[in-house]
């Protein structure tokens, strides 16, 4: 198996996940508002397995050497494969909001530990040159499959009998097992086996050597971005994990109507996607997270200014835009910069920051949790947190200006945004 096969292999296993994401993944908060827990148990699991997930993220990947990532990522998504099949089995034969609530850990401790070490190993395969374009063209081919996915079993269990919603369930844990035996093909192939004996010559070369330190601005940016991102996460909980019963208890909308809606984000997501990797050059990453927490910043108050159906479709096109943008520029922040030289790793700071951001995203949704059951309505709650999403903002854009190097000014500001937008 060469390079060439081996990441058509690569994109396929994506496809697989991606039948995962749009079955599973996208469908289970949905099950669970129609099973009618409370908005504390809603904001609890949409957000505690989710920072499981981080910590194991953050711990467990430093663990692993470069020759035993292909190991890793199986594993990994084996225990993703256990969360997916307790899922199914609480839809399937009886629900339990504690058994969905360990299984949906589960699932999320797997699927966020394979993500660091795919990303490692991804970026062993690919040439630096080529590793933003890569990964940007793969996540976008991931994004339209999972809309596509989405809205054809949406489709499906809206307008037949026969197609239920447990069938659903049941695709994504049979998407996700024939992803793992693929993966695992990958991992034992040829190409795969050449990295693996590469890295083991190159860790007893590196026994003797020592890891130099970060820059110490560079090391002020990057710290600067994982702090205040972070608590930027607190500010969108606050109202994210409510949209679903704002959207099925409060607009009414039916299961098609829905998904339409949830889905749409991911055609935003794939349609800019491309740009935001070709535009995030070194510390063009930092302007892509400034720009696209503006927008996240206002996106509540279109929620609370119309009811219109069609306008909140457009509105969800541009949110995906924008928060696709967020979270690979987040990526590209560390990855730009970072090398295995380092003290600091691309996969400990990323899992630092990850962990970080899920355990204000944990704060942030019992915050918002305690004001729905203050009596609050999905307004208020709306109003508070696109508020204290602007002040997160600006802070950030704050720090930010203050920080910029002499050589980094407005003039590539601009240059940043030609090539964010297409050409003409």
């Amino acid at each position: 198996m060469n390079f060439r096969q081996t990441v058509k292999l690569s994109h396929f296993e994506g496809g697989l996940y991606a039948l995962m994401v749009a079955s599973t993944e996208s469908f289970l908060f949905y099950y669970a508002v129609r099973q009618n827990v409370t908005a504390f148990e809603l904001a609890i699991l949409t957000t505690v397995p989710l920072f499981l997930g981080a910590l194991a993220q953050f711990f467990i990947p430093k663990l692993v050497s470069e020759k035993h990532l292909g190991a890793g990522i199986v594993w990994a998504i084996l225990i993703q494969i256990m969360g997916v099949c307790g899922i199914l089995y609480n839809v399937a034969v009886q629900f339990s909001y504690a058994s969905m609530l360990f299984f949906t850990c589960v699932h999320f401790i797997g699927g966020l530990l394979t993500n660091p070490l795919w990303i490692d190993w991804a970026a062993r395969i690919i040439p630096k040159r080529n590793f933003r374009k890569y990964m940007a063209g793969r996540s976008s081919y991931t994004w339209y499959l999972i809309l596509f996915f989405y809205l054809s079993m949406a489709l499906l269990a809206q307008f037949t009998d026969w197609f239920k919603l447990v069938y659903i369930f049941a695709i994504g844990a049979v998407a996700r097992l024939c992803s793992l035996g693929l993966q695992t093909l990958i991992i034992r192939g040829e190409f795969s086996s050449k990295l693996k004996a590469d890295a083991i010559a190159k860790s007893k070369e590196n026994e003797h050597s020592k890891h130099h330190e970060m820059p110490k601005d560079l090391k002020e940016y990057i710290r600067t971005f994982m702090i205040w991102t972070a608590i930027f996460k607190f500010g969108t909980n606050v109202c994210s994990p409510f949209f679903v019963p704002y959207m099925l208890d409060d607009l009414k909308l039916s299961m098609i109507h829905y998904v339409i809606l949830s889905s749409i984000p991911f055609f935003g997501r794939a349609l800019f996607f491309n740009r935001w990797g070709k535009a995030g050059k070194s510390y063009a990453a930092f302007f892509g997270i400034q720009l696209t927490m503006l927008y996240i910043a206002f996106t509540p108050l279109v929620w609370i200014m119309t009811r219109s159906y069609f306008v909140l479709i457009f509105l969800e096109v541009i949110s995906g835009i924008a928060w696709g943008g967020y979270e690979l520029n987040q990526v590209l922040m560390i990855q730009n910069f970072v090398d295995n030289s380092m003290k600091e790793g691309s996969r400990v700071l990323l899992g630092i920051h990850m962990a970080l951001s899920n355990f204000f995203g944990v704060l942030g949704a019992i915050a918002g949790a305690l004001l729905l059951e203050m009596k609050f309505s999905f307004y208020e709650v709306f109003w508070v947190s696109s508020g204290l999403r602007f002040f997160l903002a600006f802070v950030l854009i704050y720090k930010a200006s203050s920080m910029r190097k002499s050589d980094f000014t407005a003039k590539h500001f601009r240059t940043y945004i030609r090539n964010l937008l297409p050409h003409t």
